[in-house]
């Protein structure tokens, strides 16, 4: 099977020092953890990032048990009574609209990355915002889009 786009990120930040896997202010874990004991992190999610504060981590959801192309990106946050939010229905499109590029721009760089370019982490680290992903009308719409693809640990 080939690798997923989020494999790809992945492996571009584990090629890194632990102390430099960071993007815009949080922590990249590598490898990811399916193992978080926030009773709000859903039972599907692959945790990728840590923001360091309050708990608040982003994950890639399973889908039909493994993480796929299609998989969407969430943020959660354990203290907030909204604490599941979606933030992207796709890891390239995470990528994409958090550097404000189109997905075919971005997934220019993940295939130059993927023949060994080394391009992917640079292109993040001048461009990505995560705070473009957090507009209310965005995530309200994905959030409706996605919901039922987020499998609660508590009903």
């Amino acid at each position: 099977m080939a690798s997923t786009h989020f494999d790809t990120f992945i492996n571009a930040f584990a090629a890194l020092d632990p102390r430099s896997r960071v993007l815009d202010g949080d922590e990249i874990v590598c490898p990811p953890n399916a193992e978080v004991d926030y009773e709000s992190t859903p039972r599907n999610a692959v945790t990728f990032a840590w923001m360091g504060v309050d708990g608040v981590h982003y994950a890639i959801l399973k889908v039909d048990g493994v993480v796929r192309d299609d998989s969407p990106v969430v943020q959660v946050s354990p203290m907030d009574s909204d604490d599941v939010t979606v933030l992207a229905g796709s890891f390239l499109e995470y990528l994409a609209d958090g550097c404000e590029v189109s997905s075919e721009d971005m997934l220019g760089v993940i295939e130059a990355e993927r023949a060994g370019e080394q391009q992917l982490v640079p292109f993040l680290r001048e461009r990505f915002d995560g705070s473009r992903l957090l507009d209310e009308h965005r995530t309200d719409t994905l959030n409706t889009r996605f919901e039922h693809l987020i499998e609660r640990k508590v009903a």
